[in-house]
């Protein structure tokens, strides 16, 4: 299976309608407002734009869903956690990506939990965790933008990430200089077909 063999397929929105019924396996990106989900996606599909990014936090409002190889399906939800939405836009958020969760619990083979490096986790993170966990979903935590930090500052952020999230795997990655994604893409395609 290649990843580049991808393709978009929806945006499930904070009204949707209609009940979201699809049987394809699932790869799920959460993570705060900016912290490069679509950074990391496109640089996995290999494309330069296919999921859009913003450097406007807060910007995607639909849960965005990419189709690889005609069967997995890897969905990019709203950032959560950036207050500046307003309280009524953030709960409403909150709820598309709990609900996503929840609705797709069946499908899912693994939740992608992007944590910004350079700010370490923050409640949200943890929170977000913490109800990932309740769902007994599988999850690997990814550290983005480690080119922006030293050596030294990594590895402080690395071991207070695997204190917050109790020795889980962790995976510090770069889009910009494609660092980690070789293991981050075997650690999903491993998910895949288990």
């Amino acid at each position: 299976m290649k990843l580049s063999d991808v393709k978009f397929s929806r945006s499930i929105a904070l009204a949707e309608s209609e009940a979201y019924i699809d049987s394809n396996k699932e790869i799920i990106f959460v993570g705060r407002s900016n912290v490069g989900k679509s950074s990391i996606m496109n640089a996995l599909f290999q494309k330069k734009d296919l999921v859009k990014t913003s450097s406007r936090p807060g910007k995607t409002k639909t849960a965005n869903v990419f189709i690889v190889a005609n069967k997995y399906n890897f969905t990019d939800l709203p950032g959560y956690g950036f207050a500046k939405l307003g309280k009524n836009l953030k709960d409403a958020l909150d709820g598309l990506n709990s609900w996503y969760l929840e609705e797709r619990i069946e499908q899912l083979k693994k939740v992608v939990v992007l944590i910004d490096s350079k700010l370490w986790p923050q409640q949200s993170d943890i929170d977000m965790y913490g109800f990932i966990q309740e769902l007994g979903l599988p999850v690997t935590i990814v550290l983005s933008k480690i080119d922006k930090i030293g050596k030294n500052e990594l590895h402080k952020s690395i071991a207070h990430t695997q204190k917050a999230f109790f020795g889980q795997e962790i995976i510090p990655v770069s889009s910009t200089k494609k660092i980690g994604l070789k293991e981050l893409e075997k650690s999903i395609k491993l998910s895949l077909t288990s």
